[in-house]
């Protein structure tokens, strides 16, 4: 895990592989005196003199603290110098292992400007990207070491203020949207491009819009026909939150590794937030980056960092993105669909696509205000995320709506200064019809009344974030009365159900859902577990229990069909003492289901040393098999 502030490592760095030669060897020498020090504390940690750096000293003074960026480094890795020393001193207190993290990186970066390898970043950010065979993509996807921006991040998002308000609130709103601005660096997009397996994505998006084709054509479903930019758009997210980005609720403890840390303090390192929490006397600091730069690298965070990444990422794809900032402590995303003219929500930390009401209905968040922010526009799209807007506009008390409008418009004017009259006129037009749209009032649909699924229980219950009542019974479509068949199967690592029917070898997808909850009658202590550094997941019960179980029902009584036989596979894994049981019934407790229209799948989770010690569906992050899946043939 890393957590050490690479901002500040890379601060005396040169600004740019073009830097003169002179500067890269100011730097090196620089990197290896810093070097020198740290080792030296390394190899002897209780000799006091190697933890002290005396400003007396020529070449200090002139070799390493004139270069730029030197003393807040040096302060990140712990030294610290009193107003009247004229010395810097490096505590005891500080965990070798911090040291050592920030040596090994030191040693790496500087190995990469010895070997001329620093990222060459290319000029045109917008190239098609070219076919890759599989390695050439392992190798695309693998994490670099650094990534350097056109420009450092304080310049990316610094613009002149336009807003004359004192309203703190009001002048949030200009801060977000310059943040934003940082998207569009040529060379972070151009590297973010090459982090992106889009032949996999485009691979994979294809093969659904062709099933979904085939599936129009035949009349077996009624849906228009989607477009493979939003269905590269669910690949992307899909790819995101299983394989490139890491939920963090807390950085483990260097002792015993447990995330259940106390928060000390909240710090401020250069421009990254840092909090530190206290675990077996030991502290760890978690550094919420905003700089994509560092995000790049670092591929972790809660729902902020998740969004940022994701938002930029869209970009990187050509998409209209826009970061979308709550009131109520929550941040995602939303991309333009070309096709269905419309804004998009996507929730990346929780790998959910166009289901705006899930916070009002499935989080139990109270709504007030939600802004969207974009590279040339800024939004108010709360009213896109509740279905009661009388009630919201009671309780919207920070400003007057006559002010926020005056100010979303300045704030709009002001990113738009440089656009052309025919983007202005497009702008205009969208934001219009955007409007309109929002002013209509619809019930949640089934997904937007789940629960959420990111972050640890123990951290969604700290928000009031952990309440689920889902009541979910499976019946018969027409397509399946008419093949007398019934098809399900579900992916832990994708966490989705697909519901299907056979023609021979061809399966057609008729439906699809999200999240291991959205589909079951019924569970008590069960979660999903995610495991980043084995990179599996796993259905579980949850930790400080005895046992747990989960019920999935299906009653086809209003059809004149029973099942005549079935196979199901239902992966199940224990350690040690742990049991796992499963069973098919009907509903008066049969084991046998044949004739039978309605029953349904108990399995039950208990014993053993640990809660990991029983687990359903394990299998690999990245897999593309289904550990449950239940086929029925039907009379």
């Amino acid at each position: 895990m890393v957590d050490i502030n690479l901002e500040c490592v890379e601060l005396i760095e040169p600004q740019s592989s073009a830097s003169t030669e002179q500067q890269q060897q100011r730097y090196l020498e620089a990197a290896r005196i810093l070097l020198v020090l740290l080792e030296n504390v390394l190899s002897q940690p209780n000799n006091l003199k190697y933890r002290t750096i005396r400003l007396e000293n020529k070449a200090i003074k002139e070799k390493l603290l004139s270069l730029p960026g030197s003393e807040p480094l040096l302060a990140a890795i712990g030294f610290k110098r009193t107003p009247s020393s004229n010395a810097f001193t490096l505590s005891t207190e500080v965990p070798l292992q911090h040291i050592q993290k920030y040596r090994d990186e030191l040693r790496k970066r500087r190995e990469a400007w010895l070997s001329g390898s620093m990222p060459k970043i290319p000029i045109n950010t917008h190239a098609k990207a070219t076919p890759t065979s599989q390695p050439e993509m392992a190798a695309t996807c693998a994490t670099p070491l650094f990534i350097k921006p056109s420009v450092p991040y304080r310049q990316r998002i610094s613009f002149p203020r336009v807003l004359r308000t004192p309203n703190r609130f009001l002048q949030s709103l200009e801060l977000y949207s310059d943040a934003v601005m940082q998207y569009e660096d040529k060379a972070l997009l151009a590297s973010g491009l090459s982090l992106i397996p889009v032949d996999t994505l485009t691979t994979n998006a294809t093969e659904k819009l062709v099933a979904m084709q085939e599936a129009i054509a035949s009349g077996e479903s009624q849906e228009k026909e989607p477009c493979i930019r939003d269905l590269l758009l669910v690949e992307l997210v899909n790819w995101f939150k299983a394989e490139f980005f890491e939920w963090v609720n807390k950085i483990p403890c260097k002792v015993c590794g447990s995330e259940d840390g106390k928060l000390r303090r909240t710090q401020t390192e250069g421009d990254v937030r840092v909090e530190v929490t206290v675990c077996c006397g030991q502290e760890t600091k978690f550094y919420r980056y905003n700089d994509i730069s560092q995000l790049l690298v670092t591929r972790k965070g809660r729902c902020g960092e998740f969004a940022n990444c994701f938002t930029f990422l869209c970009r990187c794809l050509d998409y209209d993105a826009r970061l979308v900032h709550s009131h109520f402590d929550h941040v995602w995303t939303e991309v333009f669909s070309e096709t269905q003219m419309r804004w998009l929500h996507v929730d990346p930390s929780d790998n959910v696509v166009d289901s705006p009401l899930m916070y009002q209905h499935g989080w139990k968040r109270n709504i007030d205000y939600i802004f969207a922010y974009s590279r040339d526009d800024v939004q108010d799209v709360t009213w896109r995320y509740t279905n009661n807007h009388r009630q919201i506009l009671q309780i919207r008390k920070l400003c007057s709506e006559k002010e926020l409008i005056e100010t979303l418009n300045a704030i709009r004017t002001k990113r738009q200064q440089f656009a052309s009259a025919e983007r202005k006129k497009f702008l205009s037009q969208r934001n219009m019809f955007e409007v309109i749209a929002m002013t209509l009032e619809r019930t949640p649909t089934e997904n937007e009344l789940k629960g959420r699924s990111s972050g640890s229980l123990s951290w969604r219950q700290s928000r009031g974030e952990h309440t689920f009542t889902n009541i979910f019974v499976f019946t018969l479509n027409d397509s399946e009365l008419e093949r007398r068949q019934f098809n399900l199967r579900y992916s832990c690592a994708s966490d989705t159900y697909e519901r299907y029917t056979k023609d021979g070898e061809r399966l057609n997808i008729l439906e699809t859902y999200k999240t291991w909850q959205s589909a079951q009658f019924a569970s008590k202590n069960i979660f999903r577990k995610v495991e980043p550094d084995w990179k599996v997941t796993y259905l579980a019960r949850l930790e400080d229990t005895d046992s747990a179980e989960i019920i999935w029902k299906f009653d086809f009584s209003k059809s004149n069909l029973k099942v005549k036989s079935y196979n199901l596979i239902f992966d199940t894994r224990t350690f040690g003492e742990g049991k796992t049981d499963v069973k098919v019934e009907t509903i008066s407790g049969s084991n046998c289901i044949e004739n039978a229209n309605e029953f349904q799948i108990v399995a039950k989770l208990s014993e053993g040393v640990s809660w990991q010690h029983a687990q359903l569906f394990r299998q690999a992050l990245n897999s593309r098999e289904y550990p449950f899946e239940l086929q029925i043939v039907l009379h």
